[in-house]
């Protein structure tokens, strides 16, 4: 199965992180590679207690000017998840933030659909979180989600909370 959680609305990445427990639950071997994310945070501290396979390919999210070492770092999470599926060690794999690399420059959609074909080749679930889904990536899932924001927050100025965002 190919999984994308997409749009603008909170719960991407914890939604997949709760399929992630399911399926542990059940006996899959999951690994979640994250794009553009660094750092520790409150899923990623939980996941290392469990043992979860976490690796991390990202320097933040991007801004304005040079996405060169932002691009050369979600490259090596595309070999990553590549080597992943090729390995034979896990059932799923979580691409979190792979679809805002798409929508932002850092890896072509091309790249992606390659993952998809690759993973269905090896019977390996793929999960593809974060903005900017393409039509053709959308058109390549079996379940599509769009978290859609109705009100943040953020909107508010109110910063960012431990527990909640991070």
């Amino acid at each position: 199965m190919v999984i994308i959680n997409d749009g603008d609305g909170k719960g991407k990445t914890t939604a997949a992180i709760g399929q992630a427990i399911r399926s542990i639950g059940q006996g899959l071997r999951v690994k979640i590679i994250q794009l553009i994310k660094n750092g520790s945070s409150g899923e990623i501290k939980i996941l290392q207690q469990l043992k979860i396979a976490v690796e991390q390919y990202g320097l933040g999210f991007t801004s304005k000017g040079d996405k060169s070492q932002h691009k050369i770092s979600a490259l090596k999470g595309v070999a990553a998840i590549k080597n992943s599926i090729d390995s034979g060690q896990f059932d799923m794999i979580i691409c979190d933030e792979i679809n805002y690399a798409v929508s932002g420059g850092l890896i072509e959609e091309k790249t992606v659909i390659d993952l998809i074909e690759q993973a269905n080749r090896s019977n390996v679930h793929l999960i593809l979180t974060g903005r900017g889904a393409t039509d053709r990536m959308i058109e390549s899932a079996d379940i599509v989600t769009r978290m859609t924001k109705i009100k943040h927050a953020f909107d508010k100025g109110i910063k960012a909370q431990a527990g909640i965002e991070f």
